[in-house]
């Protein structure tokens, strides 16, 4: 669902409540909420900018790593990628606080790129289930933010989602379908070429919220330029596995208190990182 913010609630930068709740149920429903063109022009711009020469020199230096001309970047945690807009902005913090309770943190401040000639991604989960044991569905515990430096069109690879309670899936969906083997459990590649999916069309600078757990694939990018998303990953206060963000002092010290809070368990004190480290 795409929801289209009211002039009031860009010029506050806050959700009224009908449309924080709309958010809220949609996420937990549905799997994944749409924030059009919430990032100004001029700001995502710069962050293009800014972005592409060391993408350009990730893949130099180390390749594709998520498929076929299609790239997962971890981005250094300094200007103009850690705008408050895009660490912390506001209405997404609205949304994700009401989810995923008070405390949540940041763990993942990465991007992911399907260049020209990228191909589909089998449909997967991001991550693996944590009571495997349990044949029950789990409220959410871990949400994905993902902000277009692009538009995202039919022809230059949109994200491809499969909404309505596949994030709620208790039998072991996970990523090792990326590598064409077949979970025991489930073989959610077959399973999902029956059912109902979406592709993600949205402006440049626009937000989605999602449930790390909803069934996903990239697609082919059959344009002449890339389509970059920055993504970031948000957990409940007690979770928080496979990743961390290098944060120098000096950095961490001049964060807005909001991004403080949300950085506050990431190693802080830490040079900062390039890609390629």
């Amino acid at each position: 669902m795409k929801i289209q913010l009211s002039e009031q609630e860009k010029a506050n930068r806050k959700l009224d409540p009908e449309t924080l709740a709309i958010a809220v149920e949609q996420v937990k429903a549905n799997g994944y909420i749409l924030f059009d063109k919430v990032l100004s022009e001029e700001k995502i711009s710069n962050i293009r900018n800014n972005f592409d020469p060391l993408f350009d020199e990730f893949i130099e230096r180390k390749g594709y790593n998520t498929g076929t001309n299609r790239a997962q970047m971890f981005l250094p945690f300094m200007e103009p990628f850690i705008d408050e807009d895009v660490i912390c902005h506001p209405i997404v913090t609205q949304v994700i606080d009401e989810i995923l309770g008070e405390w949540n943190h940041c763990n993942y401040f990465a991007s992911d790129t399907p260049m020209p000639g990228s191909d589909y991604q089998n449909a997967h989960s991001d991550i693996m289930p944590l009571f495997p044991e349990l044949a029950i569905p789990l409220p959410p515990f871990s949400l994905v933010v993902n902000i277009p430096l692009v538009d995202v069109t039919e022809e230059n690879g949109p994200l491809e989602v499969w909404p309505g309670g596949t994030h709620q899936n208790p039998d072991r969906s996970n990523h090792d379908t990326l590598n064409n083997t077949v979970n025991p459990h489930l073989h959610i590649v077959r399973a999902a070429e029956h059912m109902y999916s979406e592709k993600v069309y949205m402006s440049a600078g626009s937000i989605v919220i999602r449930d790390i757990r909803m069934w996903h694939r990239g697609t082919p990018n059959r344009s002449n330029d890339r389509r970059t998303n920055l993504a970031m990953i948000f957990n409940r206060s007690w979770y928080g596995a496979g990743s961390s963000i290098s944060i120098p002092q000096e950095t961490y010290d001049k964060l807005p208190e909001k991004a403080k809070e949300l950085y506050r368990m990431e190693k802080i004190g830490s040079p900062v990182k390039m890609p390629w480290e």
